[in-house]
């Protein structure tokens, strides 16, 4: 099982169509299309494609509205289905949801922003400067808890990776940009 891991498309698909032959699944970290450019009810994904909430989500009909698309899954709705497919136990962790606990067995928490202090460096919304932190505390106190496998996240649209006890956390650049991250069996690795 090739599982994609993505984040942050914002209506750009041009990655994911031309690698879509390569895998079985993709996970999506939210942001999926801009707020008000979504595509018309012909629209389809070229594979499945199961997502949680980020901040483009959380606007007017957009929930609603993915619903209708061809092969679109909200993740924590098919979490039974994803353990059977893929052997992982996955969890979504919607934008500005603020988690006090997760289930003790989690392989891969999928959540749109990063845990703080964990592979969360992000710029200014002026772009002019790094900010050193800015994900969830009660994120991290939540990874620092329960020590899911992997945490994979997006939202601040820079690759980063650190490993923190029995977690990688990994933050996904936008819209499939390289380095292009996937699952095989337990292992997260680079698709070369």
């Amino acid at each position: 099982m090739q599982i994609l891991l993505c984040a942050d498309f914002h209506s750009d698909f041009i990655r994911l169509n031309r690698l879509v032959r390569k895998f079985n699944l993709c996970i999506c970290c939210g942001d999926i299309f801009d707020y008000h450019h979504l595509p018309d009810k012909n629209f389809a994904f070229p594979l499945p494609f199961y997502s949680i909430k980020g901040n483009k989500e959380l606007w007017g009909n957009v929930p609603r509205t993915l619903e209708d698309y061809s092969n679109f899954f909200w993740l924590n709705e098919h979490l039974d289905e994803l353990q059977t497919l893929t052997g992982l136990r996955f969890l979504g962790i919607d934008y500005l949801q603020e988690p006090s606990s997760i289930p003790e067995d989690v392989d891969v928490l999928i959540s749109h922003q990063p845990a703080y202090g964990l592979a969360d460096q992000c710029s200014d919304p002026f772009h002019t400067k790094m900010i050193p932190h800015c994900g969830s505390k009660a994120l991290r106190k939540v990874v620092d808890r329960y020590q899911p496998s992997f945490l994979i996240a997006g939202h601040v649209h820079y690759y980063q990776k650190q490993q923190s006890g029995k977690t990688l956390a990994v933050t996904l650049p936008p819209a499939l940009i390289d380095p292009v991250m996937m699952l095989s069996g337990k292992e997260l690795v680079t698709y070369k």
